[in-house]
């Protein structure tokens, strides 16, 4: 993935490489939804997209380093095209249309909005963290909180005497 994101935003990571057009929050990131894909109007004037049947992940990066600094960016991995190219899209979260993104994001199944949650409140405090993944396909969904020792007799039983069973925390 470090390959690709080198590509997509040259000098990424390197020192030594000539700078890139940065990230100007002036010139915004544009977000197009169709029912098949998702394209990326770059303010570099570079166009990413990725079928939504070609998605792989869904990352969420939060960094205080060039190019990432400021917003979190979501970073949509898409499988290689038939050619060995690599698809997929890096947008900010700020970017015009990323409310739809979202909402869109939000129906597949097993995405994460407790890792997009605290993502977002650490971009807003201007912390960074290590990437999270918000989804992957055939990941098997995260049981919701209330809902994470409702099958386990075990753990029900702790509950009720106030115990916790071993592994547990």
């Amino acid at each position: 993935m470090i390959g690709w994101l080198r590509k997509v935003l040259p000098g990424a990571g390197r020192a030594d490489a000539p700078r890139a057009r940065g990230y100007d929050p002036s010139q915004p990131f544009v977000i197009n939804l169709y029912d098949d894909r998702v394209v990326v109007h770059r303010p570099d004037g570079q166009r990413e997209e990725v079928e939504w049947d070609a998605l792989e992940r869904v990352v969420v990066r939060v960094s205080n380093r060039e190019p990432w600094a400021g917003p979190a960016w979501l970073i949509l991995v898409g499988d290689p095209a038939a050619d060995g190219t690599r698809r997929g899209c890096v947008v900010p979260m700020n970017a015009v249309n990323q409310a739809a993104l979202v909402e869109r994001l939000q129906a597949l199944p097993g995405f994460s909005q407790s890792k997009l949650d605290n993502a977002l409140r650490d971009a807003a405090a201007g912390k960074h963290r290590t990437d999270a993944n918000l989804w992957k396909r055939g990941a098997q969904p995260e049981p919701a909180a209330s809902d994470a020792g409702a099958a386990d007799p075990a753990r029900q039983a702790d509950a009720a005497d106030g115990t916790h069973a071993p592994g547990g925390h």
